[in-house]
């Protein structure tokens, strides 16, 4: 019997709606200004704030930035780490991505910082600093699920899951690259992100099926 959760409290409430009101003010400022508005007193005025309460929430304001991004990550972790322990791990990956669907505006305000980020290298490197940091927590969580795997099987999967995931926002921005904000956009970058980690889980069928030998070349 699974430990009920218990409600975060009042304090819990306000910190969280603080450091969103933070996220989603970088978030406009870039959009509507672009980056030389990024200021941290910018910022704060616009998320209602003191410049000091910012930089209680986040080092720098590249960081308030790369928020969604982290959060979507953290989510993805709590919900492998939810998957029925009886799955293998590489399909509890896959599990974990699909229990994430439903309302798309956590992973909207990801690909919207991924577009804007383009040509920002603080950004950017920060961004990669988060799927590094996912990847250590999911080795983590992965060699509790497959405790008989060796550290470095666990280190070459976790990172070919981040390496799948990085590979799926490149694709989907090529694809969506003025309308990556409608409805149908985002919902392709949730089944781009899912089929990545389905190719990890079924061991690329499309490249093993390139390997066989033609009809009558045996």
């Amino acid at each position: 019997m699974e430990t009920p959760t218990a409600a975060p409290s009042r304090r819990e409430q306000n910190k969280a709606a603080t450091r969103t009101a933070i996220a989603q003010a970088a978030l406009r400022l870039l959009r509507d200004e672009g980056v030389d508005a990024l200021t941290a007193e910018r910022v704060a005025d616009l998320a209602g704030v003191s410049r000091r309460t910012l930089f209680n929430y986040f080092p720098s304001v590249e960081a308030a930035l790369n928020a969604p991004l982290e959060t979507f990550l953290d989510g993805a972790i709590a919900r492998f780490d939810e998957v029925p322990a009886d799955l293998p791990a590489t399909t509890a990956a896959v599990e974990a991505l699909r229990a994430l669907g439903g309302p798309r505006e956590g992973l909207a305000a990801v690909a919207e910082v991924f577009m804007l980020a383009e040509g920002i290298p603080q950004l950017s490197r920060l961004q990669l600093e988060a799927w590094d940091h996912t990847a250590d927590r999911m080795h983590e969580a992965m060699s509790q699920r497959a405790p008989a795997a060796g550290r470095f099987e666990l280190a070459v999967y976790v990172h070919a899951v981040v390496g799948a995931g990085k590979a799926a926002f490149r694709h989907w921005a090529e694809q969506h690259p003025v309308d990556y904000l409608t409805e149908a956009a985002v919902d392709d970058l949730q089944d781009q992100l899912t089929f990545a980690l389905e190719q990890l889980r079924d061991g690329f069928p499309g490249l093993q099926a390139l390997e066989q030998p033609a009809p009558g070349q045996d």
